[in-house]
């Protein structure tokens, strides 16, 4: 009796040690389902586990022929109406002469003769609901009352159901961080699409009501419209009202260098290309990255001539699942592309493939510029004004003539120029109120005949302009590294735009000194 005490001590201590360390629930159940191998080798055990949704088997690992018939007598039983263990909650034994399992109380523990059975079992409660059984059939051999096997089994239910509690625990919350990352989600989308669908236009209400109708689709869908208008916005609301919203969003830009260009599209570029990819010796593709997501390609216009023969043979591929004996992950990806120009056009003067333009866009949808909006122009003011002023911990209000002045102007940068305008006239307010003097200069240039004092003032008021926008430029490059393409994106302005800044600041010389410069932990290093 002493050694079997020290017996059941031990495979306790090793449960315990087993579940601390597992990291799901299966690992949890096969790890002590090995240890009662190793403890009793003649035996074999299982487990069955009870949901809603399945039934699961789990056994000891097989050391001999006896150990895979054991295997199958316990499914066959489960099969012949055994299931009947899975609903009482009591421990039960199956008798060498019957199929059927012989549900025992305190009495019968007792009564029965440890020969005449081929199999002990208990159940596992989670919430006193019975939730699967733990099982043997043999334990601690026929000299050990059977009551011991009984009480042994009780406890190891129990493990098991510390086990389900966690899994239970853990699928809870995942499924509570979920609706609740789904709500923000949705909480963020929905202040994404009233900010580009801001104010009460025709325009404005119409693509709204194109947005609502195409996010929740799987097709491929092409954005155009000016700079500025909020088509990298519209994109992401597409996505997060989609089904795909919990998975990978990537966003590639077509007008990088080819050989950038390349690397980001299509990883390592041959083994993509040529039916598959080898994991050793490629980089992912971007439609391996958004595998189940979404593909943002921006700026898909700049593609050259050779990339839109590639892409249009990559989409077909993947259409047709012709990439040999396995299909790519890349496969499942909603296509969702952007476009400064208007393809359609581009398409009919053949400086862009019709055929890609096809697969492209499904559905199509044109953002609006700010002038066809212009009764939105009050609202996208307001909103900007206000976010300046929070960010900047200001109060600062626009003066009647200042506002008409703005709602009059035409807004050739669109909603993105609006936005930069307003943060640099609350960061320049000098009071409370902002005033139309100087308003003219930081819409448009002053005049070359503006006359003496007026002139100087003008041409003030756009140098400390130009300062201002050189700094924001100047800290955005520093924050991504000297990098233009993320500095673009952190100011939401365009490639394009991005460079036009570089060059008109004089900034060139400075990205090239601290890109080529090495960082600062591999100067320490050396």
């Amino acid at each position: 009796m002493d050694n079997l005490c020290e017996l059941k001590f031990s495979i306790f201590c090793l449960i315990h040690r087993i579940i601390d360390r597992a990291l799901h629930p299966e690992q949890a159940i096969d790890g002590l389902l090995r240890v009662l191998s190793q403890a009793v080798p003649q035996s074999t055990a299982a487990i069955i586990i009870s949901s809603s949704a399945e039934v699961r088997f789990f056994f000891t690992p097989s050391v001999d022929d006896s150990g895979s018939e054991a295997e199958q007598r316990i499914r066959s039983l489960y099969k012949s109406g055994f299931d009947l263990v899975l609903r009482i909650p009591h421990p039960f034994v199956v008798l060498q002469d019957s199929p059927k399992p012989l549900f025992l109380g305190r009495k019968a523990l007792y009564s029965i003769q440890k020969e005449q059975v081929r199999l002990v079992g208990s159940p596992v409660m989670l919430a006193d609901e019975v939730v699967g059984a733990v099982m043997v059939d043999r334990f601690f051999g026929d000299r050990v009352p059977l009551v011991e096997d009984v009480q042994f089994l009780s406890i190891l239910a129990s493990f098991i159901a510390q086990i389900l509690s966690l899994e239970s625990q853990v699928k809870r919350r995942e499924e509570a961080l979920l609706r609740e990352n789904l709500a923000l989600r949705a909480k963020i989308s929905e202040e994404h699409l009233g900010l580009v669908c801001m104010g009460k236009s025709e325009a404005g209400r119409k693509l709204e009501a194109e947005i609502r109708k195409i996010a929740p689709t799987e097709a491929s869908v092409l954005i155009w419209g000016e700079p500025g208008t909020g088509k990298s916005s519209v994109a992401q609301i597409i996505r997060e009202l989609s089904g795909r919203a919990p998975f990978p969003f990537v966003k590639v830009h077509c007008s990088l260098p080819e050989d950038l260009l390349d690397k980001e599209l299509f990883g390592s570029g041959k083994d993509f290309l040529n039916g598959g990819i080898d994991e050793l010796h490629s980089a992912p593709s971007a439609f391996d990255k958004a595998a189940g997501g979404t593909l943002l390609l921006d700026e898909v216009g700049d593609l050259s001539t050779a990339h839109q023969v590639k892409m249009l043979d990559i989409l077909d591929r993947l259409q047709a699942g012709s990439f040999g004996i396995s299909r790519p992950r890349g496969a499942d990806v909603r296509l969702v592309a952007i476009s400064s120009v208007n393809l359609l056009e581009a398409a009919a003067t053949g400086s862009f493939r019709k055929d890609l333009l096809n697969r492209l866009s499904t559905l199509l949808i044109h953002v609006p510029s700010v002038r066809e909006r212009k009764d939105d122009i009050p609202f996208l003011i307001g909103y900007f004004v206000d976010h300046a002023c929070r960010e900047q911990g200001r109060k600062v209000q626009l003066s009647a003539q200042v506002l008409k002045k703005l709602c009059e102007y035409d807004w050739p940068g669109n909603i993105a120029e609006i936005k930069n305008t307003v943060i640099r006239m609350v960061s320049m307010a000098a009071g409370a109120e902002i005033e139309a003097e100087g308003l003219a200069s930081i819409l448009e240039p002053a005049p070359a005949t503006a006359p003496g004092a007026a002139r100087l003032e003008a041409i003030s008021a756009w140098s400390r302009l130009d300062e201002i926008e050189r700094k924001e430029v100047s800290a955005a490059l520093e924050r991504n590294r000297w990098i233009r393409r993320r500095a673009a994106d952190d100011l939401g302005l365009t490639f394009r735009q991005m460079n036009y800044r570089v060059k008109k600041f004089g900034l060139e010389a400075l990205i090239r000194e601290h890109r080529t410069r090495p960082p600062e932990n591999a100067r320490r290093a050396r």
